[in-house]
């Protein structure tokens, strides 16, 4: 129901993958393909993590 743009703009929300691999697990169907989703949270989920890892390394605004 969104326009074109607003849609590529919605596939930057990584709930909308989670969202869609439970829907897959559930019902068998879901938006996109079950592999898409669990590429693009494997991809989110590494983004997190070396930022997590930035921040301790760093010590960004860390406070002890």
């Amino acid at each position: 129901m969104l326009p074109e743009f607003w849609q590529k703009v919605s596939l930057l929300n990584p709930v909308i993958y989670l969202v869609n691999g439970f829907r897959w697990s559930f019902y068998g169907k879901s938006d996109l393909s079950p592999s898409v989703s669990g590429i693009m949270i494997s991809v989110f989920l590494i983004i997190s993590l070396l930022a997590i890892r930035w921040i301790f390394k760093t010590g960004y605004r860390l406070k002890a």
